[in-house]
């Protein structure tokens, strides 16, 4: 009896995890101008590059030619003048999200924590539009 009932349940968890595997919605690609992109993802070990135009808005060049835009929630204080910046991710080393991510920027009383509202990875014709200012 032991027996029997120990395979029902085994079976019953079994088709529940099955369900479950086939119920999780997959990651769905991206609309980029009519054509779907993979969600793209970057470590804090691949930055090669920044350059921040203002105190509101950070590029960062990613590997060998990726550049993503960080648009901060609020102002940044001295991050246009900033030549070392840090970025704190959350959850694990992967950033794929402005909510991955929080900019550290050294000021003159300690270090500002910036929040970023938008993070958004550029194609190579917006990177090419970019003044040279803003260039990493």
């Amino acid at each position: 009896m032991f027996r029997s009932l120990a395979l029902v349940t085994a079976a019953t968890l079994g088709l529940s995890a099955a369900a479950l595997a086939q119920t999780e919605p997959k990651p769905q690609p991206e609309k980029t101008d009519g054509k779907a992109a993979q969600k793209s993802c970057f470590f804090n070990r691949d930055i090669r590059g920044f350059a921040a135009p203002d105190d509101k808005t950070l590029y960062l060049r990613v590997r060998a030619k990726d550049v993503y835009r960080l648009d901060m929630k609020g102002r940044c204080p001295e991050l246009d003048w900033e030549h070392k910046i840090a970025l704190d991710s959350r959850g694990s080393s992967a950033i794929c999200g402005a909510i991955d991510v929080t900019v550290l920027v050294k000021t003159p009383i300690g270090v500002s924590r910036c929040s970023v509202e938008t993070l958004t990875r550029l194609t190579p014709e917006e990177v090419a539009a970019l003044p040279k200012k803003s260039r990493p």
